[in-house]
């Protein structure tokens, strides 16, 4: 999936660590934690302006770190819940 844009929290700590997806089916994904034992969260949005309304959202919820925002381009792709694998 395309990803149009990627935000982390600057944080590298296995539990602090924060991650944001927004790809083009206006999915964002959220994770909590590290690759290997993170919490992942996803909302579906009906339009791009909604999906950023809910990144800046949990972007400025308190928590450790700064976010940033980083080149899509070079982002890696959102880690899938475990109810899209099964699919």
């Amino acid at each position: 999936m395309t990803v149009l844009g990627r935000w982390w929290n600057g944080v590298w700590g296995r539990l602090a660590r924060r991650d944001i997806w927004l790809t083009v089916s206006y999915r964002v994904t959220a994770r909590q934690g590290d690759t290997e034992t993170g919490k992942v969260l996803c909302w579906d949005f009906d339009s791009e302006e909604d999906a950023r309304a809910m990144i800046e959202r949990l972007t400025h919820s308190p928590g450790p770190g700064e976010w940033r925002e980083m080149d899509p381009a070079r982002a890696a792709d959102a880690p899938r819940v475990d109810s899209e694998q099964e699919g």
